[in-house]
């Protein structure tokens, strides 16, 4: 007979619209975690390696000073070695080690340094990892990651997390600066290359 939509058709039609939003939500919110880890890596590896590059091309020490901001966020910097005597907060503050560059500010509760909880193994396979796990900037007490004019830098890892279920990690070692990136999702056994 007539065209148009019967009562019942119109009930299924909005049952599987439902069904496929509900369905597609949770997928698009774990995409849009994983683009802003992805971000967040990029902007802190990116602040790694001009750091490496401007001690190298300088001929100073420079590093990269991960401060907390007391919002739960975090303020990261390069700084130069304006003295010899490291890179240190009391010398960045009264003008000895100048900032190099801008800023890079990572908002509390958006992807960034962290870690996800105490099940995440060792990236190193030695069991879980240990130590303070609010602390994801391992490179001693000063979270201060250093690269010398040598092309060397601190032994350290940079743990960065979505606060859901990845984690990536930055590896920076200390007799070539090189850095390498490993990843982790809930669930994994081991971390893996990318």
């Amino acid at each position: 007979g007539q065209g148009g939509w019967s009562t019942a058709e119109m009930v299924a039609a909005t049952a599987v619209t439902g069904i496929l939003f509900a369905i597609s939500v949770p997928v698009i919110d774990d995409a849009r975690r994983a683009a802003e880890l992805s971000r967040a890596t990029a902007q802190v590896h990116g602040l790694l390696v001009r750091c490496r590059a401007t001690a190298v091309l300088r001929g100073a020490n420079c590093s990269v000073v991960f401060d907390r901001d007391g919002q739960g966020g975090w303020c990261c910097v390069v700084a130069e070695d304006g003295d010899g005597d490291g890179v240190r907060r009391s010398d960045i503050r009264a003008g000895v080690d100048p900032v190099v560059g801008r800023e890079l500010r990572i908002a509390a509760g958006s992807a960034g340094p962290g870690i996800l909880s105490d099940e995440v193994p060792d990236p190193s396979g030695s069991g879980l990892l240990g130590g303070n796990l609010s602390d994801p900037i391992r490179a001693g007490a000063g979270n201060i990651i250093s690269f010398s004019a040598r092309g060397t830098a601190t032994p350290s890892s940079v743990f960065l997390t979505d606060h859901s279920r990845r984690m990536i990690v930055l590896r920076i070692y200390g007799g070539t600066a090189r850095i390498n990136r490993l990843s982790w999702r809930r669930g994994q056994q081991t971390w893996t290359q990318g």
